[in-house]
């Protein structure tokens, strides 16, 4: 089996979710995925829409099954999915009614190993029961540590014999790497539904899954303190603040001057109306490229200007 290229559409809605998977198909992906945001949202809706717009292409529905596993891949299959998903934490038996349930209405199953405590163990549990896939996630909080986020998934593809997906973070410079640890199917989200240009996404990443390269990204990717500055550099406060779910931003601090950014580590001072011997020290502590920031309490008039 060829490397596929599934992208997972994790909307909230489906209007959008079907323009970007039209882009998406266009730069060449293999399957589409019905993220669990979407079925969520619009339902079962989501997945009749991609099987009509797409009537040759593998539909994955990832349901995240856990329960009453017989009547869910039922509702999926017959709504269109070729492939659902159910979680490997879910019990043997949820597991062999699913794996009953599609093989009655000609679907397949994926066991989605997230948060196993034992991944190879159930991995292993799930091929015996008869899964037609397996799911490996790759931490983003291993990547972002700069670990190694495809160990679970070397693992994984040596002690079975299906197919093993991957998904989490994967970009045209890691996709590659993900086929040379086992995947057969790479997952792809946020780097091809979140770019500029899904089309084109899609296309870098469909080329280093054929070519077997590493084709270099700007975005998309997971950062460290070491680069923190660049890639504030690069964003705007209201990124920030979105990436912050709008709850961490400072109030009342605006631009003077329009189109500047302000980037830089920041010197945090805390003293009370009136009294600026602290934002003087601040001055005496900090190194070019810093920024000072002073909280004092709230009240006027500022300590600095």
């Amino acid at each position: 089996m060829k490397p596929v290229l599934q992208v997972a559409l994790d909307f909230l809605d489906l209007p959008r979710a079907l323009k970007v998977a039209e882009e998406a198909v266009a730069g060449g992906a293999d399957w589409f995925e019905a993220g669990t945001p979407l079925i969520k949202s619009e339902g079962l809706e989501a997945v009749r829409a991609l099987r009509k717009k797409y009537p040759k292409k593998v539909i994955v529905a990832d349901m995240k099954i856990i329960d009453t596993g017989r009547i869910e891949v039922e509702a999926a299959a017959k709504a269109g999915a070729n492939v659902v998903g159910v979680l490997g934490e879910a019990s043997a038996a949820t597991i062999r009614e699913c794996i009953e349930a599609a093989r009655n209405y000609g679907a397949k199953i994926m066991v989605d190993l997230i948060e196993c405590p034992d991944v190879v163990g159930r991995a292993k549990e799930a091929e015996a029961l008869g899964a037609h896939f397996l799911g490996v996630h790759a931490a983003i909080d291993v990547q972002m540590q700069g670990l190694d986020p495809f160990k679970e998934l070397r693992e994984v593809s040596r002690a079975v014999g299906i197919p093993v997906s991957v998904a989490g973070g994967i970009n045209s410079e890691t996709a590659a790497e993900a086929v040379r640890a086992g995947a057969t199917v790479v997952v792809v989200g946020g780097a091809i539904i979140k770019s500029a240009d899904a089309r084109n996404a899609a296309a870098e990443i469909k080329k280093a899954l054929r070519t077997g390269q590493k084709i270099e990204t700007k975005l998309y990717k997971r950062g460290s303190a070491k680069n923190i500055r660049e890639i504030l550099e690069k964003v705007s406060a209201s990124n920030v603040s979105d990436a912050l779910h709008r709850g961490g931003e400072i109030q009342g601090i605006f631009p003077v001057t329009k189109s500047l950014r302000l980037v830089g580590r920041a010197i945090t001072v805390r003293t009370y109306p009136g009294d600026w011997a602290k934002p003087v020290e601040a001055i005496d502590e900090a190194k070019e490229g810093d920024v000072i920031v002073i909280d004092a309490g709230g009240a006027g008039p500022a300590v600095w200007g």
